[in-house]
């Protein structure tokens, strides 16, 4: 099913029809062998637009980012803020759970870790530049995620604060 859904983002998503496997690539989250190939693909399809956010908060993408949020596992964070932006782009009312659950504070330590990553690195060559170029959009996007949770709410203001989100922009 990640196959067929992979080979209707690369031909059939200019179409107007729905991906038939888009449940299934939810299912799939759930199984840890496929998890990030299943985020990779997801993230695609979030960036075909507002129908595709639409489309996935319908099937019940919500629940399972969400938890996926607490996962430990570094490489579930760069799909999953892209996911995020995505979502919270088209619906910002997703924002009240993020900041309910404390999983808002999952993007400050994307954002401190990422700033780790960057310390005294130099980008003389084409791969230190494609990395540089991943970084700043991940910072952007987790940026964008923040705003956007924190936009009116003190208490998430506050504890994004605690922890340290101005050291983690710096």
């Amino acid at each position: 099913q990640l196959t067929a859904f992979e080979v209707w983002l690369r031909f059939g998503a200019a179409a107007s029809s729905k991906p038939e496997q888009l449940p299934v690539v939810l299912q799939v989250l759930l199984s840890q062998a496929h998890r990030v190939r299943a985020l990779v693909l997801l993230r695609r399809f979030l960036e075909l637009g507002p129908r595709a956010a639409n489309l996935a908060l319908c099937v019940g993408i919500f629940p399972y980012v969400l938890k996926l949020l607490q996962s430990p596992a570094p490489e579930l964070r760069r799909p999953l803020v892209a996911i995020w932006a995505a979502l919270l782009a088209f619906d910002i009312s997703c924002r009240r759970d993020l900041v309910r659950d404390g999983a808002h504070l999952a993007f400050v330590a994307h954002l401190a870790q990422l700033a780790r990553e960057g310390d005294g690195e130099d980008s003389d060559d084409a791969d230190g530049d494609g990395l540089v170029k991943e970084r700043d959009e991940q910072r952007s996007l987790a940026a964008f995620v923040l705003a956007a949770v924190t936009r009116g709410d003190r208490g998430a203001r506050r504890a994004c604060l605690t922890n340290r989100l101005d050291a983690a922009l710096l």
